[in-house]
């Protein structure tokens, strides 16, 4: 296979939607601890914090940008049985959102609340070229000519830049809870919350690389 990664081009943004990773879960009954890694006798502070049950905060420990793992756009081009170059110039688009992660686990539930309080403890963007909004969905779309020699199929990939940001969330109750009116979860200092956000650029479109590659078939 060979690849090779064009420039940026021109990219267009999808209209920003709010994105929820959502897995039903009981009301933080005893039974059931939402909060990944913590057992019943600790306070369900991811459910609290969805719900207004507890005046929460997001405290981030390390932050950084890096190019994400390629994924196939569309569908590949096929010239298997021909004996003539093929010459196509296809519009390709993909999309990308933002994805949690608590103590290694996804199957957890993200309110527009808990994101927004993810979103303010995040640290802010050191350019006025790239941004990131927590929970909005991003899509990459660019005209591209691709060449597909005799016997050879060909396909485009796109490798999103990420903002990655890592932390530990703080809950605050009103009246005690478990014993305590504070909790940090997982851990005061830790970095068990993690969220992954497409990077967007200053005209609303996603930060990434294209790459073309053939092989033969």
């Amino acid at each position: 296979m060979n690849l090779k990664r064009t420039g940026r081009g021109t990219l267009a943004v999808l209209t920003s939607a709010l994105a929820l990773l959502l897995v039903p879960v009981s009301a933080g009954s005893a039974s059931a601890n939402s909060s990944p890694g913590w057992g019943d006798d600790r306070p369900d502070v991811v459910w609290d914090c969805n719900h207004g049950k507890a005046k929460c905060w997001y405290h981030e420990v390390n932050a950084w940008t890096a190019l994400g793992k390629r994924r196939e756009v569309g569908n590949p081009i096929y010239n298997c049985s021909g004996s003539q170059t093929v010459d196509e110039t296809l519009t390709w688009r993909t999309d990308r959102t933002t994805s949690y992660s608590f103590e290694q686990s996804t199957s957890v539930e993200v309110s527009a609340g808990l994101e927004k309080e993810i979103e303010a403890g995040m640290s802010v963007s050191s350019t006025q070229t790239e941004t990131w909004t927590v929970g909005s969905t991003l899509s990459a779309s660019q005209s591209l000519e691709s060449h597909v020699g005799p016997h050879e199929a060909g396909g485009w990939w796109f490798a999103p830049y990420w903002r990655h940001s890592q932390g530990w969330i703080e809950a605050h109750y009103g009246k005690r809870n478990h014993g305590h009116y504070y909790w940090y979860y997982p851990g005061q200092g830790s970095t068990g919350v993690q969220t992954t956000t497409p990077v967007r650029l200053s005209d609303g479109q996603m930060k990434g690389k294209w790459y073309w590659a053939t092989w033969n078939c």
